[in-house]
């Protein structure tokens, strides 16, 4: 379970630098992530 939580924080930490640092990925995430809420609505 601890490596549950590992692998969350990592992928969280490397989503924001990409946000940050990366032109384009915010776009992207919100598209990804908002396609998957649509999904869970339904």
């Amino acid at each position: 379970m601890k490596y549950f939580y590992w692998g969350i924080a990592i992928s969280l930490v490397l989503t924001v630098l990409a946000v940050l640092f990366v032109p384009g990925v915010d776009d992207f995430i919100e598209r990804t992530f908002q396609g998957y809420v649509g999904r869970a609505a339904r």
